[in-house]
């Protein structure tokens, strides 16, 4: 984590673990305001100290911004358990939605005085200081002052650092009201914990996938902005922020529908984060939301999918997720939605593939009885070809490796029918290519031998292998055996095919086999006219497939360029535009980020 210090209207950086002063020669830790500070983020913290590591860095028990504020008081070669020791705490009033600021009241070592100690939103703070420390004396905090802070505070979170203000006051023992007033002034920190490695790029990933990515953050505008635009959080659109002060003045259809739109909210208060939720999810968006802390519980319940993080995150926020990131990587949710939307294809690839091959047999019965040509399959047939056709293929396609472009599809309408019209309408399409083909072999039969239960027979043969090849094509809906985009293998449907076209030679090899089905032997000129009934349908529907890909390729491309000169038009700093909220406050406090698509 990367800090910077502003105190006595000095900066001050660390330099391989030591305490730097670009604008003086004098030892930060020998400045009495930068000591003050130090002391402050001692005390005026929840952090446990275990001990030390192996590789003489404090062993620290919790939060990042806690454990980094202790870590500094001890980089600076004072003990932090010492100081605790001698102002030993009395009580502590956490940052609340009425206060975005904790504060922690102390001990005064030799005295009958308590010291306050106030951590938090810098601007808040500042408003309820009366004095501040320069070079160890305490003066007035006049309007120059104030301002010089202020900018200080603009300038580190313009650069996307979490800036904490800090203060203390000396009160009598007897004093248990308004202590966060009239305080002095000690300085600012600002901490910067860089994004992950990957995140920039899974955010992109989730743009590509039809996910607006949403930033829900106790942080100040001004960070919530920098971090946002590192990220590229809105995409190609322009980037709009809403502020906590913002949000609260807005009835509740405004919110909703601004919610359609903003990607960050900042300075939010755990009733904002459920507020938030439920309004993008009134928005008409299916919300799913990350969350660690107790704070984010309500929120996260509220989900239509919450996630918690299993490492960092509380119990409270892992009993109330519907999911449980083990590794803290949301790394894993591309790979969860991946998962998802693979299951969900193959579904519709299963079940596709079983109703174009019954659809198949039922206009083979019926076209053949219609045109007067006698029923082409017996009972016995009807089960072989349901028996062999329908189960490992249809098994094997349930368990297909997710398609390359998977995350670059368009995420459906929960509303949305497992099958559309358009979908009815290429099933039918596909069964009636199997069905000529089966239908052709039988007209040869009928022109060859005169006999209708021989033809049968032949059809029946064209008709199973025609189905076992149609899971091929029911692979995918855009790839296929033409098409530039090519499948990953899948070894059980490969089985599952070889199998089952194993069984149906079975039916012309096997005599037994044959009498109990009802067929005749076939000829090489059979063999010949039942594989060519089998295998045009499945050229003649891969050919189909080559063509409504090719068609929906152009369409897409089409409006990928108009979508691109509307963004170019719209945002001509291509996105790193903001709308920003009418106020630009601040706040400190933990980020979160949430997903809705």
């Amino acid at each position: 984590i990367t800090i910077s210090i502003y105190t006595g209207e000095k900066w001050i950086s660390i330099e391989k673990g030591s305490l730097v002063s670009p604008d003086t020669g004098v030892t930060p830790v020998n400045m009495p305001e930068m000591a003050q500070l130090l002391y402050v983020c001692a005390l005026c913290c929840e952090t446990k100290i275990n001990g030390r590591c192996a590789d003489g860095r404090l062993d620290i028990s919790g939060s990042a911004t806690e454990s980094a504020l202790t870590e500094l008081v001890d980089n600076a070669g004072i003990d932090v358990k010492s100081i605790r020791k001698t102002a030993p705490l009395i009580r502590i009033n956490h940052r609340s939605e009425k206060q975005l600021f904790m504060s922690t009241v102390h001990r005064t070592p030799g005295t009958d005085d308590h010291f306050v100690m106030v951590k938090g939103s810098p601007l808040e703070i500042l408003s309820r200081c009366d004095t501040q420390i320069i070079d160890g004396q305490t003066v007035p905090l006049t309007p120059e002052a104030r301002t010089r802070i202020q900018d200080a505070n603009a300038v580190r979170a313009g650069n996307a650092l979490r800036v904490l203000g800090f203060a203390c006051r000396t009160v009598s023992a007897d004093t248990d009201k308004d202590l966060e007033t009239h305080l002095t002034w000690l300085g600012l920190i600002g901490l910067a914990d860089p994004p992950r490695e990957g995140i920039e790029a899974l955010i992109a990933q989730f743009h590509k996938a039809g996910i607006r990515t949403v930033m829900i953050t106790g942080d100040q505008q001004i960070s919530a902005l920098a971090i946002a635009r590192q990220l590229h959080l809105s995409g190609s659109a322009p980037l709009e922020i809403m502020d906590a002060l913002e949000l609260a003045e807005l009835d509740e259809q405004t919110l909703v529908n601004r919610a359609r739109t903003v990607h960050v909210y900042s300075r939010v208060t755990p009733s904002d984060k459920l507020k938030i939720v439920k309004a993008i999810q009134a928005s008409g968006q299916t919300v799913a939301m990350t969350g660690d802390g107790i704070n984010d519980g309500p929120a996260l319940k509220a989900a239509d999918i919450g996630i918690a993080m299993g490492g960092s995150g509380t119990d409270l926020a892992r009993d109330v997720a519907d999911m449980v990131l083990t590794r803290d990587s949301l790394e894993l949710l591309a790979v969860s939605l991946a998962d998802g939307r693979s299951i969900y294809q193959n579904i519709r690839k299963s079940v596709h593939y079983s109703l174009a091959t019954n659809i198949s047999e039922i206009q083979l019965m019926t076209t053949a009885i219609a045109l007067g040509l006698g029923s082409p399959l017996n009972v016995m047939q009807l089960l072989w070809i349901n028996m062999i056709s329908d189960i490992l293929p249809g098994l094997a396609l349930s368990l297909e490796k997710p398609e390359g472009d998977v995350l670059e599809m368009q995420p459906r309408n929960a509303d949305d029918p497992l099958f559309n019209n358009k979908d009815f309408c290429t099933m039918l399409m596909e069964s009636s290519a199997i069905t000529g083909g089966a239908l052709g072999t039988m007209l040869y039969g009928l022109s060859r031998y005169g006999s209708a239960a021989t033809a049968g027979g032949l059809a029946f043969q064209s008709l199973a292998f025609g189905q076992l090849l149609h899971s091929i094509t029911c692979r995918s809906e855009t790839a296929g055996i033409f098409t530039r985009k090519k499948l990953p293998a899948n070894k059980p449907l490969n089985w599952a095919i070889g199998l089952s076209i194993g069984a149906q030679v079975l039916t012309m090899a096997v005599p037994p086999l044959r009498s109990l089905l009802g067929l005749s032997r076939i000829t090489l000129m059979d063999g010949l006219v039942i594989s060519a009934g089998s295998t045009i349908p499945l050229l003649a529907n891969e050919l189909c497939k080559t063509a409504r890909e090719k068609a929906i390729s152009s369409t897409s491309s089409h409006e990928k360029k108009d979508a691109d000169q509307n963004a170019d038009a719209a945002s001509p700093l291509n996105g790193q535009a903001a709308n920003v909220g009418p106020r630009a406050r601040e706040t400190a406090g933990d980020k979160m980020t949430q997903f809705s698509n």
